[in-house]
């Protein structure tokens, strides 16, 4: 790893498995997994002993989910060091309810870490029929294709794990997207260096995280780099969504220079590479985890109809003792 202006620069070495593209993820294939049998064996029990529970009273008790409990270090350490995302399938011929379902979500999420509750334990993903364009509400409450993106704007708020889970697919649309925002990174190093030095600036973000005052200081103070250095694994930390820094630039009436719009111009286009991201559509039960400190997540535009609402449950989960 090298230094470049106070700032680790992080190699393909450095991070082999995590700097994956598109095609070398898709032939390992171990960012995609079944949920081990001693794991369904307590997730069936949870289900005979509590068939009335909901995820609004549910309670983590790691002593009811030993096996959950080691399944999520192995797929913390996928997360962290190996691919950034893994994608539990397999659920959905269990039969469970939503209600079993989230309950058991909310555990797996409790496994990797602490859940986050800017928006609640679970926030539901579903179209509320208005524009992220016209009101300051997160593009997941769109059904808006969102481009490639990394969830938070606020300054203090950072995410480790980005976690779906698929209650209902759409049969029009809906496709999760993930790209490699750290191989992006690298990228960006080899060939446009001086494009790389302008996303290391702070830029500031629009304020749409609920219970953060939307006032001018608090807009004024919520700016931060799209890449800066980070002791923790990959040695970057990527915050990034474009809209929300065009906004936030706009309402102070701080144009950003040539420099940094070619920048995101570049950044855009290499994230929407082909090479650098994998897509895969999610079917009811299916669970998919995303480093949100490398990785960068999206999903195609969808539309509802009155036999198929598509409902998704996201849940943010930092672990503690990931340093920023």
């Amino acid at each position: 790893m090298t230094v470049i202006n106070g700032l680790s620069s992080p190699t393909a070495a450095d991070w082999p498995t995590l700097s994956w593209s598109a095609a070398e993820l898709q032939q390992r294939g171990t960012w995609l997994g079944q949920l081990p049998a001693a794991v369904r064996e307590e997730l069936l029990e949870f289900v005979a002993r509590y068939p009335h529970a909901t995820d609004q009273a549910f309670e983590w008790l790691p002593a009811q989910w030993p096996c959950l409990v080691s399944f999520g270090e192995q797929v913390k350490k996928q997360l962290l060091t190996v691919d950034g995302l893994f994608c539990l399938q397999g659920l959905g011929p269990l039969g469970l309810a939503n209600s079993h379902l989230r309950c058991f979500y909310i555990a797996f999420g409790c496994a990797l870490g602490q859940p986050m509750l800017q928006y609640g334990r679970l926030d539901p993903v579903i179209d509320r029929g208005v524009s992220y364009k016209t009101h300051s509400i997160p593009v997941s409450m769109t059904n808006a294709e969102t481009c490639f993106h990394t969830d938070s704007s606020a300054v203090d708020v950072v995410p480790d794990f980005v976690g779906l889970l698929c209650e209902e697919p759409s049969q029009q649309g809906g496709d999760s997207l993930v790209s490699n925002a750290f191989r992006v990174y690298q990228i960006l190093q080899r060939q446009f260096p001086q494009l790389l030095a302008a996303l290391r600036r702070d830029k500031y973000r629009n304020v749409v995280t609920p219970h953060l005052p939307k006032t001018y200081e608090c807009l004024l103070r919520n700016r931060f780099p799209i890449y800066s250095a980070s002791e923790g694994p990959g040695g970057v930390l990527f915050r990034y969504m474009r809209y929300w820094i065009k906004t936030g630039h706009h309402k102070l009436g701080k144009a950003l220079d040539g420099i940094e719009v070619e920048a995101m111009d570049r950044l855009d286009a290499l994230l929407q590479d082909q090479a650098n991201f994998v897509k895969l559509h999610l079917e009811r039960g299916d669970i998919l985890w995303v480093n949100n400190r490398l990785l960068a997540h999206n999903r195609t535009a969808y539309k509802d109809s009155p036999g198929n609402i598509r409902q998704l449950q996201r849940m943010w989960v930092c672990q503690a003792s990931c340093p920023s």
